[in-house]
């Protein structure tokens, strides 16, 4: 549809298999980048796991990390579950930016229950890390909320599952994209139909303010 819309294919022609391959490429970046975006992102993900006693750091991430997930860009909210509570209760932690963390002068004084946490990422690791003070002494089960992207595809055969609004931006967003390697001119209507569709997409994503 994309390659379409710009008038690189007449409708219900099938794209050459490298030109498939490229749409794919740049439609897999497209999605990459919009990760960085929080109003991109519409699905808020519960995860929940167990901090375990003498432990006060647990890596986030797919492959090799204590708690598999996708790596989380941001994290909105981190709760504790009071131990041996039924029903459950979820007890919010404060998330500390980067000054508050640097100012704990004793980073692994215990305590039975956690009450703030940091969360940091790195270039060097597909891996990020969430860290915990006090350091726990008893196993305390967590659950962090994070907003989630959606996933980039892996093939042209892959399913692209997202609410409304979002098949159009997928569209017009990645037709703006392959207009400059199919040697196309951008159409006259295509950046205002690609601006709104995006506005469009995430807007339903805009949480306004709680006036205190």
């Amino acid at each position: 549809d994309s390659l379409t819309e710009i008038g690189y294919l007449r409708p219900g022609v099938t794209p050459t298999g490298s030109m498939a391959a490229l749409a794919l490429l740049r439609l897999q970046n497209q999605i990459d980048g919009w990760a960085a975006d929080r109003l991109t992102l519409s699905v808020q993900l519960r995860t929940t796991f167990t901090l375990t006693s003498g432990t006060s750091t647990v890596t986030l991430g797919a492959s090799g990390a204590d708690v598999t997930m996708v790596r989380p860009v941001w994290i909105d909210t981190v709760n504790y579950v009071i131990p041996a509570s039924s029903p459950a209760v979820e007890v919010p932690i404060g998330i500390m930016d980067n000054d508050a963390y640097a100012a704990l002068t004793i980073k692994t004084l215990p305590s039975a229950l956690p009450t703030q946490c940091f969360y940091n990422t790195s270039v060097s690791t597909t891996l990020g890390s969430l860290f915990f003070w006090p350091q726990v002494t008893q196993n305390v089960t967590i659950a962090i909320y994070t907003p989630q992207a959606v996933g980039v595809p892996a093939t042209l055969d892959s399913a692209l599952i997202g609410p409304p609004g979002y098949a159009e931006a997928f569209m017009y967003q990645l037709a703006l994209r392959l207009c400059t390697p199919c040697g196309v001119s951008v159409p006259a209507l295509l950046p205002t139909m690609a601006m709104e569709a995006f506005a469009t997409m995430k807007r339903p994503n805009v949480s306004p303010g709680i006036l205190g």
